[in-house]
């Protein structure tokens, strides 16, 4: 996924330990609205 945003144009890092060590770090984290926010499908 951040390469093909990377290939859009956007500037992306790969942050090891991902979305956890990213709060666990003190880093600001925003919610999205539920209003925003997309069923996906789930894959078994």
């Amino acid at each position: 996924m951040a390469r093909q945003l990377q290939d859009l144009g956007f500037k992306v890092f790969v942050i090891a330990g991902g979305l956890r060590a990213w709060r666990k770090a003190g880093h600001p984290v925003e919610r999205v609205p539920n209003d925003d926010l997309v069923k996906l499908p789930t894959f078994n």
